[in-house]
């Protein structure tokens, strides 16, 4: 059953839909929240949008070498639990 999660990114509120919990979402758009205001933090950047591909591509240097490293996530959960999650979100956009 898909549930609706209200939350707030950089200042901007999203209602999410989907099945994962409501607590979850939250702790994932914290998470998001926290990556995008150190980006914009660190850097001259004024545009939201460039600010959230600058962190995306952070995030992705992260998940790649947490891939790359000995033990790390190589059975592709990690790789479809962000396809799932950014579906919800296209949805949402």
């Amino acid at each position: 059953m898909e549930k609706f999660t209200k939350v707030k990114i950089f200042g901007m509120e999203y209602s999410l839909r989907g099945e994962e919990d409501s607590e979850y979402m939250q702790e994932l758009a914290k998470f998001v929240d926290k990556k995008m205001k150190d980006v914009a933090e660190h850097s001259s950047l004024v545009s939201t949008s460039k600010v959230a591909v600058l962190t995306a591509l952070r995030m992705a240097d992260e998940l790649h070498q947490l891939k790359q490293s000995p033990g790390g996530l190589s059975d592709g959960s990690a790789d479809r639990r962000i396809k799932k999650l950014i579906e919800m979100i296209d949805r949402r956009i």
